[in-house]
């Protein structure tokens, strides 16, 4: 029964909103955006809470969010961690021990929406405005991100090229964003009509459209070096497009795993992070 539920109510929630086009194909465009922009889970779980909380904590108001921040003081070269689409910065909890032995000093964010940070709504754009006051706060030399984190990294160094980071590392970032749009449309069951009023509903807020919104794209302009890390079977940032930012991206190293799942998350891959930020 609940598997039967998980796949009627995306069908009814796409029927509302085409309803709601019908009045004003406006709104219903701007609610389908919203939701599309609303992860479901990421807040800080209760086992979650000792790692998080054992951090210098720090609330940062910015763009009319509260970000909360997450400070591990070292001497050595300040690194800041952006997680992905329905996590927080426990994720990190791993990287954060090995970061730690060499004496980084390590800052995470909660991006808006999840972990500890205030909102509803996250997407790259809004990350990247929310990151941009603590760059220019804590002046990290590198920025470390994974999935939507990682999109977001990449971005902000595409629009703020001049700015204290000297090296990206970006786990698992999608490439396209009118991969998700796709897959939004199909899930909801939207008509080619109603996804052409969200896109111009998307170019109205940001000035683009989903098919010009493409990492690999903005990869062309890099100028500082990067590592790229990606699961050859991820499905969620499928390697075919994810490997264009690679092959664009003039001073990118390519690290390809397998059978490690979109988490990216292994002793493995720790290691390699480490050693790139230590040449």
């Amino acid at each position: 029964m609940t598997n039967q539920i998980k796949k009627i109510v995306p069908i009814l929630i796409g029927k509302q909103l085409k309803f709601r086009a019908l009045w004003s194909s406006d709104k219903a465009a701007e609610q389908a955006f919203n939701l599309f922009c609303s992860p479901q889970k990421g807040r800080v779980r209760p086992e979650e809470e000792d790692f998080l909380e054992d951090a210098k904590l720090e609330k940062v108001l910015t763009k009319g969010h509260k970000i909360q921040t997450y400070q591990w003081e070292g001497s050595g070269d300040t690194i800041l961690l952006l997680h992905g689409w329905e996590s927080n910065s426990y994720r990190w909890r791993s990287l954060v021990a090995e970061l730690q032995n060499t004496n980084f000093n390590i800052i995470a964010v909660d991006a808006p929406g999840q972990g500890y940070s205030s909102g509803k709504y996250l997407s790259v754009p809004l990350y990247m405005d929310c990151i941009q006051d603590i760059i220019e706060k804590h002046q990290p030399t590198v920025v470390i991100g994974h999935s939507l984190g990682g999109m977001t990294a990449i971005y902000n160094q595409y629009t703020h090229p001049e700015s204290s980071v000297e090296k990206l590392v970006a786990l698992g970032p999608p490439s396209e964003l009118s991969f998700f749009m796709k897959g939004f449309q199909n899930t909801l069951d939207l008509s080619v009509q109603f996804m052409s009023k969200m896109d111009e509903y998307l170019f109205g807020r940001f000035g683009f459209y989903a098919a010009g919104f493409s990492i690999a794209k903005f990869a062309e302009n890099l100028k500082i070096p990067g590592l790229l890390i990606l699961e050859k079977n991820d499905e969620l940032a499928p390697y075919k497009y994810s490997k264009r930012i690679a092959d664009n991206w003039n001073k990118c190293e390519l690290y390809t795993v397998e059978n490690v799942g979109h988490s990216l998350q292994s002793d493995a891959i720790n290691k390699k992070i480490l050693s790139y930020l230590m040449m």
